[in-house]
């Protein structure tokens, strides 16, 4: 889904669905404390450790800094993988 996709749904939607709280349905849970953002500065993996998620540029700034054998191509070792300003959703804790 984009964002057009998810605006054209919530366009659809009768004005009495509008105020109430929005819900992303999981296979074993409810997520229902959610907020809206934009990405403050664009996000990278390590391709080495893909598993270890997403985190920001100046994450990947830090780490090539404080070790830089590690990561001899500096920032093109890691992958962009969304860009700064990218809208999401997020799950408050």
């Amino acid at each position: 889904m984009n964002w057009k996709q998810l605006k054209d749904f919530c366009n659809s939607l009768p004005e009495s669905e509008l105020e109430k709280k929005v819900i992303l349905w999981r296979e074993d849970e409810a997520i229902t404390d959610i907020d809206t953002e934009q990405l403050d500065e664009d996000q990278y993996i390590d391709e080495r450790d893909s598993d270890n998620g997403c985190f920001p540029k100046s994450e990947a700034e830090s780490q090539i800094k404080m070790d830089p054998e590690e990561f001899p191509r500096g920032l093109e070792q890691f992958l962009k993988v969304y860009d700064k300003g990218h809208p999401i959703l997020r799950e408050k804790f």
